[in-house]
């Protein structure tokens, strides 16, 4: 019996079941973490996983008339970069031939499509991953017909134009604005080689960015780097502070630049709920409940782990960081699976502080994370609601972020948070 057969099988067990398991995890002691899953289980349960979602999203498909998601966030585009992360791990040839089969059915159905510029949620995401795939298989014919097409899109001239120029008209953060196109850069250059994506096109776009949250700190002393993105100035990963914070931190910055950055950390972490030391979601938002990746601690950790990197020196990054990640251990057992906002994306948060700190304590609570996943995961699928089944086996909301869990717990020195860690 596979162990998604396994998962699936135990939703028959009584609820009262789910929630010894979902406290006893929330509550354990950190040193008898030791109680998780062996890697072969993980590396067997991540691949099982992997082929439900491909089943579920890829070939069950209609025809290319009726595909509806492209993303990577909730669409194809993240059964494909679940391919990618399978033969990473596991060197299977036919998963890199698959990722590379789904990203050419999503550009085809992108040209119709010009919207997004980002690699969550817009072409971004489909250029550069059929780049890297190419790459990958050593058809440097395709990898070049697909870096083509990521110029053609980082011309899209509102990328780098400024608030004083009137750049308000593209938003700045990770899913859908510029943060996200320059992620998608950054996810070439890595995988293809620095500068790939060259710097002139690169840095005018973050010139726009920090002008843009000067601009929109201009009524707001206490930060000097603040955006809106819907008329709300988000906090979060997703659509808010520690999205574009974390992006802007993989780039070289002046000295104004990287003061600003970092007084802008700084202002975050002094506004901490006192009582529980998570982060708000938006400004001037007092509802402590959310403790996930798109808001609150479990993106935060990870944005501040990245700022500990860049500014070694600056000892309260790091602090914070650990900080951060004990809200995540108390609180980060949500009810859902994803990486947005779930289970998946917390423990990612563990991840980032074993790679930071190097202390096994991390390794032990993603793992932990990770096993409770195993024997629970599938209970927390909106079955039966029309909207949930559709993401159910998606990356960000559903069971491929899962997927892409285990396979990084096998090898947490290389683990990296799906579209959000490098």
């Amino acid at each position: 019996m596979s162990s998604v057969v396994k998962l699936a099988s135990q939703e028959s067990n009584q609820e009262d079941s789910n929630n010894e398991r979902f406290d006893l995890v929330r509550g354990m002691d950190p040193t008898l973490t030791n109680f998780s899953l062996s890697d072969d289980t993980f590396l067997e349960a991540a691949i099982s996983l992997k082929n439900l979602v491909v089943e579920r999203t890829w070939k069950v498909r209609g025809s290319a008339d009726t595909v509806i998601d492209l993303t990577a966030y909730t669409g194809l585009l993240g059964t494909a970069f679940t391919c990618l992360r399978s033969y990473e791990v596991t060197g299977n040839h036919q998963d890199l031939v698959l990722c590379s089969e789904i990203v050419e059915t999503c550009a085809t159905a992108a040209r119709a499509s010009s919207r997004h510029v980002t690699f969550l949620c817009g072409r971004g995401g489909i250029y550069a991953l059929g780049a890297v795939a190419a790459n990958c298989r050593g058809d440097h014919c395709r990898r070049d017909f697909f870096l083509s097409l990521f110029l053609e899109v980082a011309q899209e001239r509102a990328l780098p134009v400024g608030p004083e120029e009137g750049g308000f008209g593209m938003s700045y953060e990770l899913m859908y604005g510029r943060a996200g196109f320059l992620w998608a850069a950054l996810f070439i250059n890595k995988y293809l080689g620095k500068g790939t994506i060259p710097d002139d096109h690169l840095l005018p776009v973050v010139d726009a960015v920090l002008a843009g949250g000067r601009a929109g700190a201009s009524d707001n002393t206490e930060s000097p780097l603040m955006f809106r993105w819907h008329g709300t100035r988000y906090w979060g990963a997703a659509n808010g502070l520690a999205g574009i914070l974390h992006v802007l931190l993989h780039f070289p910055l002046s000295k104004e630049d990287a003061d600003d950055v970092k007084a802008t950390l700084r202002y975050m972490m002094s506004n901490r709920f006192s009582h529980s030391g998570n982060y708000p979601s938006s400004q001037g938002n007092q509802r402590d409940k959310l403790v996930q990746w798109s808001h609150g601690a479990g993106g935060m950790t990870i944005t501040l782990c990245m700022a500990s990197k860049v500014f070694p020196n600056d000892r309260e990054f790091r602090n914070a960081a650990i900080e951060a990640g004990e809200v995540v251990w108390k609180n980060g057992l949500v009810k859902k699976v994803g990486l947005a906002d779930g289970v998946s994306g917390n423990a990612y948060s563990f991840l980032s502080l074993y790679r930071l700190t190097g202390e096994c304590i991390y390794e032990d609570r993603a793992k932990a994370f990770a096993s409770f996943l195993y024997h629970n995961a599938t209970k927390f699928l909106t079955v039966g609601d029309e909207s949930g089944v559709e993401h159910a086996y998606s990356l960000f909301q559903g069971l491929a972020g899962t997927a892409c869990l285990w396979f990084d717990v096998i090898s947490p020195a290389t683990s990296r948070f799906p579209g959000y860690e490098l």
